[in-house]
């Protein structure tokens, strides 16, 4: 008992100004001026800067939209248009306007743009036979501060109608916009929750199955040994309940400063290297932000401004005090501390399931190749980003499982499978869950008898055939013909997905606005790229990742 109050003293006397003594950065929130806001509507963000995005970080700000379309979206300050770029997904209808000082901001999901860049667009959909565009206006096409240059939407993949917000600098790098001191309501601190305790081997293996929950305000026992650290932390603002991410992380060991990151610019080549600053296992399985104290070796981000040159290592009956310091970019702070005591080592065992698969180790230095049953998995250089035991299991039934699972990858693997029988046409890679739920699909490629796909998804694999076509037909009854004069057709795929989509009216190529969010492809009457008050023969065809076509025609009488 009095070692217990011993440790309990300790852990309060961390927790004082003193103890953090490391100099703090002054808030980014209006570090720099020069910019207005694009939206003149009281400003509430559904997502920031730096939080974790499915592989990457989100290197913008959402503004929410009230939950509706169709709001002016303004100029920020005077600028050319340099970009422009629809898609069916990613960032959908976006702008990008190029500015005095060498910044470019970009403007995305919208709706549609104003008149002179809608113009051009729709002469160079039509020149190009293509809905997607990613070019740059032959005429300049400028804007003054405070110009709607199109109005907010939800287009491509936003889960809703919102504005995504970026500024980058001149070399094409994201900065955090909230430099520019947008009017955003934010008075709550950063959430820090648990700590992470990650015990790794003599080989720097980790042995993430054995990961550790320690909670703050208490003494924790766990096994001596060395170890990596991580911590759960996220931010939430005023007016919305979505979950952000933090600016700025500082990690003090025993009274010292043993690493710090701060989020204020990103790049877009080595973004999706997320994956190695989060707890991988955890943000894969439930989106739990958990950011890593050091960077895994195979780690490229320029995020982190401190970082230990030494192993973190809990010796036996010993205590380790840990502090975390976050903000937010607005300048609010938590802190909270955590203390280990050193038990018993720690004993390795290995993992059952790996008696029935060949396994090697994988560095990040090297090709990892794995083969056996006639399936063959090829790791790249670098694909890892930390020592790593790359396994690969074939079942009796045909699926496969290559692992380890919980590793997050910075390169796609490669799988080639051989002395496969039957039609190898048309085939997939379906991976799926402990469940048998489908978690993704990839398309094979044949040649020369052998079956390839390549994927960041490690886990299990079967492969199917997809010989069903795309579902096409008009969306709301057996006329494409709506109300507003519009043609609107229903299309999806279950399986390879769509890939493609074309429209014809008397044998001409038309645009088909395609959003693969709403499964609709849609021809605007105001094209005007038919005869109004005749029957026009009308071909849509849909073709899927595999190939499989389908088609509609149909007579069809529209106007104006």
């Amino acid at each position: 008992m009095p070692h217990i109050f011993y440790l309990f003293s300790i852990f309060t006397a961390l927790l004082s100004p003193f103890y953090l003594s490391a100099q703090t950065r002054t808030p980014l929130y209006s570090s720099q001026s020069g910019f207005i806001a694009p939206l003149d509507i009281p400003l509430v963000l559904s997502g920031n800067f730096g939080e974790f995005r499915g592989d990457h970080f989100h290197t913008g700000l959402d503004f929410k939209t009230q939950g509706k379309e169709g709001f002016p979206v303004l100029a920020v300050a005077d600028g050319i248009v340099s970009r422009v770029k629809v898609k069916p997904w990613g960032y959908g209808h976006a702008l990008y306007l190029k500015h005095a000082d060498g910044t470019t901001t970009v403007y995305g999901h919208l709706s549609r743009y104003a008149l002179p860049i809608s113009e051009w667009l729709l002469e160079r959909q039509y020149s190009k036979r293509s809905f997607s565009i990613d070019s740059r206006p032959a005429t300049e096409i400028s804007f003054s501060v405070g110009d709607t240059i199109g109005w907010s939407g939800n287009s491509g993949s936003s889960g809703g109608p919102h504005l995504h917000f970026e500024v980058r600098d001149e070399n094409e790098k994201p900065i955090n916009p909230l430099q520019w001191g947008f009017h955003i309501a934010d008075s709550q601190s950063p959430k820090v929750g648990s700590l992470r305790v990650i015990p790794i081997d003599s080989q720097g293996l980790e042995n993430r199955s054995q990961t550790r929950e320690v909670k703050s305000g208490g003494v924790f026992e766990i096994p001596s040994g060395n170890i990596r650290l991580a911590v759960e932390a996220n931010d939430q603002l005023d007016g919305a309940s979505n979950v952000c991410g933090v600016y700025s992380l500082e990690v003090f060991v025993d009274g010292d400063l043993y690493s710090s990151f701060f989020i204020d610019t990103l790049d877009f080549s080595t973004n999706k290297d997320m994956n190695a600053h989060a707890y991988y296992p955890e943000w894969k399985s439930s989106r739990t932000q958990i950011h890593r104290f050091t960077p895994l070796p195979g780690n490229r981000l320029s995020i982190y401004e401190f970082t230990p040159v030494v192993q973190l290592e809990v010796v036996e009956d010993s205590t380790m005090h840990i502090s975390v310091r976050c903000s937010d970019a607005h300048g609010n702070t938590t802190t909270k501390g955590y203390t280990l005591f050193g038990g018993s080592s720690f004993e390795q065992t290995i993992a059952s399931s790996q008696s029935e698969s060949v396994f090697c180790p994988a560095m990040p230095s090297t090709v990892t190749t794995l083969e056996d049953g006639g399936v063959e998995v090829v790791w790249p250089e670098r694909s890892f980003y930390n020592r790593e035991t790359a396994s690969l299991q074939v079942f009796s039934n045909g699926e496969f499982f290559i692992g380890p699972e919980d590793a997050a990858l910075a390169k796609s693997f490669r799988v080639n499978l051989n002395d496969l029988e039957g039609d190898l046409s048309k085939l997939v890679a379906v991976s799926l869950s402990e469940k048998g739920i489908r978690l993704g699909v990839e398309i094979c490629e044949s040649q020369g008898g052998v079956v390839s796909f390549s994927s960041r998804r490690m886990g299990r694999y079967k492969l199917v055939r997809d010989t069903i076509a795309p579902r096409l037909l008009p969306k709301f009854s057996a006329t494409p013909l709506v109300s507003n004069g519009n043609l609107v057709f229903h299309l999806e795929d279950e399986l390879s997905g769509v890939s493609k989509v074309e429209g014809f009216i008397d044998g001409e190529w038309v645009l088909l606005r395609w959003d693969p969010k709403m499964k609709t492809a849609v021809y605007s009457v105001t094209d005007l790229h038919h005869i109004p008050g005749v029957k026009s023969q009308i071909t849509v065809r849909v073709e899927d990742g595999v190939g499989n076509e389908s088609f509609w025609t149909g007579s069809v009488e529209m106007g104006k």
